[in-house]
């Protein structure tokens, strides 16, 4: 009974994460776990995903 208990309450709380990771963010990025070599960290989102956009910051 606990394993399909564990189960039920994954499911039940990963919508919202995976809602949060494709939301738009600070000055029209995207959430994501990591931003990619092409992007540069703006802000945070919720559960510590980084808000990333398109460029590179400036030296």
């Amino acid at each position: 009974m606990k394993p399909l208990l564990v189960v039920f309450v994954f499911l039940f709380l990963w919508d919202p994460v995976l809602a949060e990771m494709h939301k738009k963010c600070y000055k029209n990025g995207i959430c994501r776990l990591e931003c990619y070599e092409s992007e540069m960290l703006v802000a945070y989102c919720m559960f510590q995903l980084e808000c990333c956009v398109k460029g590179n910051p400036a030296p």
